[in-house]
């Protein structure tokens, strides 16, 4: 079986989405024959395979190719050109055998309207919840006959689709991934890695990392800055002056610092003691950008102490007082009271640490897309022959 992977991104690119669909091909192609078709601008170098391995930290082998667009234009449509011009390309080909996966909308929309191959799709968003088009759409797709299912990255998200016309069946829930080795590689020693960041070397740390902006709830680790003056905060993935940044300037525990490639931020993890998700729901509910966050993951296999809201996608994969300190999300109280028992209590700190880290042991990519092809190939013999 071929599985054609279809993207509307520019690669390579920061995105913590895109991250996961690139570790995800790179351990479909160990498995399977891959072809990876991304977007590129005319007057634009393109991607090379090692570009993407080289940023990504992948291996694995598979077909990289483009659909090429002339300038940049509205995001919007460009996501639509890219879709029409990549199921036109693939239509002209020999695709015997073939599934077209994506995470794409357009996507799913223009491999049914000009191809006769079925689609599969990935997202961690409900859209059905969330959306009244989105909700119509999908419900149609539950029974058009060339769309197989869909891999959600959490409980949380099924249910929406189930309430929306798919059965069980048709849905798998694949929680995302880790490579162990990202870790690994480095050679820990807490001392030596806050000397060489220019971190603070006594002080216990709290670090956030991924998207810093308004929209994730960092105002909740602001706030536990100015509570615990003797701690040092890390907020690290800032992207320029924003509303976050600014408001850190008055308090002197807060250091922002810039987007990092792959290996500096498992460096500044290793010198933290403490990984902190936000204690909010902002994210999830009022911006509705981030279910089930993939720093989650990373955080886990670091093997430090994770500080989480306590809530229905989180509890998937961590439990409170065995792989993380869980909190009533919104409750600026109880996340104070939890931050002070972590802070009092290494060993609790450790043992968490050790228990998260174990647990990722078992959860890499290419278990994940075994799991996936096999989901594949039973949707396929369900539907029938295209």
């Amino acid at each position: 079986m071929k599985i054609t992977y279809i993207s509307d991104q520019f690669l390579p690119t920061s995105s913590a989405d895109t991250e996961q669909f690139v570790n995800m091909i790179s351990a479909l192609s160990k498995q399977s024959k891959i072809e990876l078709i991304s977007a590129n601008y005319k007057f634009r170098k393109a991607t090379t395979l090692q570009d993407l391995k080289d940023y990504y930290l992948i291996d694995g082998d598979f077909k990289l190719d483009f659909v090429h667009l002339l300038f940049p234009n509205i995001r919007g449509l460009e996501k639509i050109l890219i879709a029409i011009k990549s199921a036109f390309k693939i239509k002209d080909d020999d695709h015997k055998d073939e599934v077209v996966y994506t995470r794409n909308i357009p996507v799913i929309i223009s491999t049914l309207l000009f191809t006769n191959l079925p689609v599969l799709y990935e997202t961690f968003r409900p859209w059905p919840q969330r959306n009244i088009q989105a909700r119509w759409f999908f419900r149609k797709m539950a029974n058009h006959p060339r769309f197989l299912g869909i891999v959600l990255h959490s409980e949380f998200a099924k249910k929406s689709f189930l309430e929306n016309g798919f059965s069980e069946k048709q849905l798998i829930v694949e929680h995302n991934a880790f490579r162990n080795e990202f870790f690994s590689d480095i050679e820990f020693n807490k001392s030596e890695l806050r000397k060489t960041l220019k971190l603070p070397a006594e002080q216990i740390l709290v670090t956030y990392t991924g998207r810093v902006n308004r929209q994730k709830g960092l105002d909740y680790m602001l706030e536990l800055a100015r509570l615990f003056p003797e701690v040092t905060f890390l907020i690290m993935g800032s992207e320029g002056q924003g509303y976050i940044e600014e408001k850190a300037k008055t308090i002197t525990n807060v250091v922002i610092k810039p987007w990092q490639d792959k290996a500096s931020t498992a460096r500044y993890i290793l010198a933290s003691d403490i990984l902190y998700i936000p204690t909010s729901l902002v994210a999830r509910e009022k911006a509705m950008n981030t279910v089930l966050p993939i720093k989650t993951f990373l955080y886990k296999a670091s093997g430090k102490a994770i500080l989480a809201p306590d809530i229905a996608d989180i509890r998937e994969v961590l439990t409170h007082k065995k792989t993380a300190f869980l909190v009533e999300p919104d409750n600026k109280e109880a996340a104070e009271v939890a931050l002070r028992e972590l802070l009092n209590n290494a060993r609790l700190r450790d043992e968490l640490g050790e228990a998260a880290k174990d647990e990722m042991e078992f959860l890499t990519w290419e278990k994940r897309a075994k799991r996936v092809l096999a989901f594949i190939e039973k949707r396929k013999l369900r539907v029938g022959k295209f």
